[in-house]
């Protein structure tokens, strides 16, 4: 779906505002959910005075882009959510993007509709743009196809272990989701 499970937003978002990134990929961003609370926790929730100011003339302090795959989505995304979307496939463009140009790099429910050597190649790509990398999967995997959208189908199952071997190192506790952390090693 566009959209990922409710119940992991406060736990993305939290952890997001304590890392306080000041450019943001969101890749398979669907109808802009993440975007859209990134914004407004990070830019508009802590600034209320300027907020509408910033709402009006689009003059955000964080850089906030985003890849999507399928375009009818984009008619869903307010047009403040995010700087720059990326329509097409994910693995024409990534390689486009210069290696560390996000703080941070957001994959929300977007890994299990891989296959697993496009997922392996896809968690080395978004670790190469950015400094830390935070995916989230579900925990229970079940097929799921979307005649309408293939892109929504189900094709890979992820675990904890699979990240692991992938330099992940921080799980973030959820019932639900595996939320996974990667981040850049510091000198």
């Amino acid at each position: 779906m566009p959209y990922s499970n409710i119940e992991q937003l406060p736990f993305i978002i939290s952890e997001i505002k304590s890392q306080r990134p000041r450019s943001i990929l969101d890749v398979g961003c669907g109808i802009g959910v993440y975007g859209f609370m990134i914004r407004i926790y990070l830019e508009m929730y802590d600034d209320d005075k300027n907020f509408l100011k910033k709402l009006m003339s689009s003059l955000w302090d964080i850089r906030i882009d985003a890849i999507e795959g399928y375009k009818p989505y984009l008619d869903f995304i307010p047009r403040w959510a995010y700087d720059r979307i990326m329509i097409g496939d994910v693995f024409e463009i990534l390689p486009k993007v210069p290696s560390k140009h996000y703080d941070l790099v957001l994959a929300i429910a977007i890994l299990e509709h891989l296959e697993r050597r496009e997922g392996e190649t896809f968690l080395r790509e978004l670790k190469r743009v950015g400094r830390k990398v935070l995916v989230s999967v579900p925990k229970i995997w079940g097929p799921q196809e979307v005649p309408e959208n293939p892109l929504e189908n189900h094709r890979s199952h992820w675990t904890w272990e699979d990240f692991q071997v992938h330099g992940f190192s921080r799980l973030i506790p959820h019932d639900r989701s595996l939320i996974t952390v990667w981040e850049e090693e510091k000198p």
